[in-house]
């Protein structure tokens, strides 16, 4: 798992100049290999649950974005909004993304329709969605 989680990040960090201002495409490149759409996620939660969790605490779009904006900057686990998933993937890293490409990401993700997942629905309802 190690292995997977420096693979992710060394892809991650080599494509931190992006030009793209699009934030489905920057999503694409700095957040997908980790933030998978798929409910089989194996290095960090699957990117409806984030959107979820974050959407359920900050259901205003500029609080959403400044919430993405402020953990992408400084994950603290302290102020998680999914310590269970902390618990399974360990604590997010910082990972030194621009302001501005972080926020064309969280626009992106507030305004997209999230699918969610039959076994996340199933995770919720089981209380775990909200931990």
């Amino acid at each position: 798992m190690k292995l997977q989680i420096t693979i992710a990040l060394a892809s991650t960090l080599l494509m931190t100049n992006v030009s793209a201002s699009d934030g489905k495409e920057l999503y694409g490149q700095l957040c997908a290999s980790c933030h998978t759409p798929s409910s089989s996620a194996k290095i960090a939660p699957p990117i409806f649950a984030v959107i979820d969790h974050v959407r359920q605490a900050y259901p205003q779009r500029e609080d959403f974005i400044s919430q993405v904006i402020e953990w992408v900057d400084e994950p603290k686990e302290e102020v998680a909004l999914m310590p269970g998933a902390i618990r399974k993937f360990n604590l997010m890293p910082k990972l030194g993304y621009s302001q501005h490409d972080v926020e064309e990401i969280a626009e992106y993700l507030f305004d997209k329709d999230t699918v969610l997942s039959k076994e996340y629905k199933e995770h919720k309802k089981k209380g775990h969605g909200s931990n």
